[in-house]
């Protein structure tokens, strides 16, 4: 049987819904469902410092070789698009579409790549520069978040989105192989890592949390 995740921390979002994570130092980036927006938050004072308004709805953002990077859904038909922004500077022109379009959380490997993770699919794709899909990889449940440590991708996941048990899943990104690690005893939207902890969002409870895997 699974043990539950350990949590560290619970803080409260900026904005209603706070849906995906990113962590850039000192920096951690939250989008909301609500606004549409992603608040920038100091993350030891933890205070709102930013603000930014990116083309369309950031479902899965990270952090990964000096940008944001997002799986935005724009326009009426929340079209997929995968955008970089540079802190500082701005959006980079340009995006990839995402492959059938449709995606959002998303995390970079450690060859740089866009990895791409389709929730209903079940599966995290790793795309070329140029957008193509490089290799597709299975995951045990559909994809609420996710986040490269090393050869291993850390998967938020779950078979049911509102009434079941949500679980992070480690998938080797050499092999394929996966495993159940840890169950989430609530609902949980996005992952990041910072070297030490996982960040994730409680949605509903519009709040944000800090964990680590049971030992």
């Amino acid at each position: 049987m699974l043990n539950p995740i350990v949590i560290l921390d619970t803080l409260p979002a900026a904005s209603p819904q706070p849906h995906a994570i990113a962590i850039d130092g000192q920096r951690v980036w939250i989008s909301s469902r609500a606004s549409k927006r992603i608040d920038v938050m100091d993350r030891d004072a933890w205070h709102k410092i930013d603000e930014l308004v990116p083309p369309g709805m950031p479902w899965g953002m990270t952090f990964g070789n000096g940008d944001i990077v997002m799986t935005c859904g724009e326009g009426d038909d929340d079209t997929r698009r995968i955008r970089r922004y540079t802190p500082g500077v701005g959006f980079v022109d340009g995006y990839l579409a995402c492959p059938d379009d449709t995606g959002s959380h998303l995390a970079i490997d450690a060859d740089g790549r866009v990895l791409l993770g389709q929730w209903y699919n079940k599966r995290l794709l790793s795309l070329r520069d140029d957008g193509s899909v490089a290799r597709e990889i299975a995951t045990p449940h559909g994809i609420a978040g996710v986040a490269v440590i090393g050869d291993n991708a850390c998967v938020l996941g779950t078979d049911d989105e509102d009434d079941g048990e949500y679980y992070i899943s480690r998938v080797d990104l050499r092999t394929g192989e996966a495993a159940d690690l840890a169950t989430v005893p609530f609902r949980a939207r996005g992952l990041a890592w910072d070297g030490s902890r996982f960040w994730t969002n409680e949605r509903e409870a519009d709040r944000t949390m800090t964990f680590v895997l049971p030992s």
